[in-house]
C-alpha cells in the first residue's frame, strides 16, 4: 500500500519525473490486450511534458496510449454544452497533432470524457500499465507544486502514477 503520508512530500519538490508504485499494482499489465498507458491532457505546460514522456514510454514499451482530456461542464454558461464539449475535443485533437507523426508506431486513442478528472483518470487507469500526468494542471494556486488532480490520483489510482514537472 502506498504510504499516503510520504507520497506528496516526496513527489512535489522533485525536478524530474517521479513514479509512485503501490505494492499491489499490476506492473506487468496482466490481462491487458493490448497493454496501454494513460496520459492526462489539459493543455498546461506540465501536461505537455507528460504527453512527451507518455509517447516515449509507449513507444519503448510497444503499447497503446490513451490520451484523455476530462471536461467538467460549467455551472453557468451562455454557450451550449454541446458546443463547449466539441471545443474540448478540437483542443485535444490539436494538442495531439504533431505526436502521431513523431511516434507512428504508437497506437493513440484520444478521448474526451465528462466528469471529475480524478475519478475519470483513476477509472481509465484501472487496467493500465501506468498513468502519466503533469504535476500541476491549469487550475489552482500558482504556488502549488502538486495540483489537486495529481494529489487525488496519487491516493486513488490503481496503477503506477508518473508525475511530470513543467520543463
Amino acid at each position: 500500500m502506498r504510504d499516503h503520508l510520504l507520497v506528496v512530500p516526496v513527489t512535489a519538490p522533485a525536478g524530474c519525473p517521479v513514479v509512485v508504485v503501490d505494492d499491489a499494482d499490476d506492473a506487468d499489465g496482466d490481462g491487458q490486450d493490448p497493454p496501454y498507458l494513460v496520459v492526462g491532457v489539459d493543455g498546461s505546460e506540465p501536461s505537455g511534458a507528460a504527453l512527451a514522456l507518455a509517447f516515449e514510454e509507449a513507444d519503448l514499451r510497444r503499447c497503446a496510449l490513451h490520451a484523455i482530456a476530462v471536461w467538467q461542464p460549467p455551472v453557468f454558461t451562455l454557450s451550449s454544452g454541446d458546443t463547449l464539449f466539441h471545443d474540448e475535443r478540437r483542443h485535444l485533437s490539436g494538442t495531439l497533432a504533431g505526436w502521431r507523426e513523431k511516434y507512428p508506431d504508437v497506437e493513440l486513442r484520444p478521448e474526451v470524457r465528462i466528469g471529475s478528472p480524478v475519478e475519470v483518470l483513476a477509472e481509465a487507469g484501472e487496467r493500465a500499465l501506468g498513468m502519466v500526468v503533469g504535476r500541476r494542471g491549469q487550475g489552482g494556486y500558482t504556488g502549488m507544486k502538486v495540483g489537486s488532480v495529481v494529489h487525488g490520483l496519487l491516493h486513488r489510482a490503481h496503477c503506477p502514477v508518473i508525475t511530470v514537472p513543467a520543463p
